[in-house]
């Protein structure tokens, strides 16, 4: 009889932990759990200073909505951070988790940061708590960064004076590496999946002579963050282009189509996409720059 009274408690208190288990999971997540600060490490090299419309960098990282999930995932990416986690604080969490990063919406969130900081691969976790883990794979080695940085001043050292204007210094980099490059059409028509070919980083272009949309627009974004001028990417479902802050006014800057392929393998220059506005870009009407405007909000 005295061993029975001495299991009741325990039976009470099993009982009680069966009924209220919500009720008290839901406590240790609010007041243990999302008590605690969450701090992102210190932003690396290639971290942008830039605001824009569409997203924003935050520190909370307890998200309550879809919105925050985003502003969260931006400031993971261009913070240049490999490992991190945040916590979820809403009942769709990890469906808007599992949606930004399976779907076209991590890759526009990836637009916004400096390529140096962009994603190769993401692993994500999300436990029964709301913790969402994330293990970031980056496109550039350490190796690559070194490589490009050095061989971009040596072209900015050999084209560029002083004395010149941000817009003249663009046109002169737009210029060279046009003349540098030819479109990898080869390979467009081998395996275009293959993230690991230079022609889709700026690898291409500055040591392959060859390059893919990818390779044009990286270079690009890379000189102008070198030269501190505000820019993004732009990606429609088959094609990325530059977008430029320059005198006060936004200009779509395509690399890509401004080299076009000929049949006799000549090197042609164009400049029919070189700064031009969203106006005359829809007039020209390629079929392949058609983008969502809910995102680039400055591109409208």
């Amino acid at each position: 009889m005295k061993n029975i009274l001495k299991l009741l408690p325990l039976v009470v208190l099993l009982i009680v932990v069966i009924i209220f288990k919500k009720d008290i999971s839901n406590f240790v997540v609010e007041k243990i759990i999302f008590s605690k600060e969450i701090y992102i490490s210190t932003p690396n090299d290639y971290h942008l200073d830039y605001d824009f419309e569409y997203i924003k960098e935050t520190d909370d990282f307890v998200a309550k909505n879809k919105e925050q999930v985003l502003d969260i995932l931006y400031t993971i990416l261009n913070n240049g951070t490999n490992n991190f986690y945040f916590y979820c604080d809403y009942d769709d969490c990890e469906k808007d988790v599992d949606y930004l990063t399976e779907s076209h919406q991590l890759i526009n969130i990836n637009n916004y940061v400096h390529p140096y900081n962009n994603y190769r691969r993401v692993n994500i976790d999300v436990n029964s708590f709301g913790k969402v883990e994330m293990t970031i794979e980056k496109l550039y080695t350490s190796d690559n960064i070194n490589s490009i940085n050095n061989k971009i001043d040596e072209i900015i050292k050999e084209i560029l004076t002083d004395d010149m204007t941000n817009k003249e210094k663009i046109i002169k980099f737009h210029d060279y590496i046009i003349d540098h490059t030819t479109y990898d059409s080869n390979y467009l028509n081998i395996n275009l999946n293959d993230i690991d070919n230079p022609s889709h980083k700026a690898l291409g272009p500055l040591f392959f002579g060859k390059a893919l949309c990818g390779g044009y627009a990286d270079v690009m974004a890379i000189f102008l963050n070198k030269l501190g001028i505000p820019n993004y990417r732009i990606s429609s479902e088959s094609h990325i282009w530059n977008f430029v802050y320059l005198d006060n006014n936004w200009y779509h800057l395509d690399l890509t189509w401004d080299d076009p392929v000929t049949d006799n393998g000549s090197n042609i220059r164009l400049d029919k996409f070189l700064l031009i506005t969203t106006e005359q870009l829809e007039k020209i009407n390629t079929g392949y720059h058609t983008y969502d405007k809910s995102v680039y909000l400055e591109a409208k």
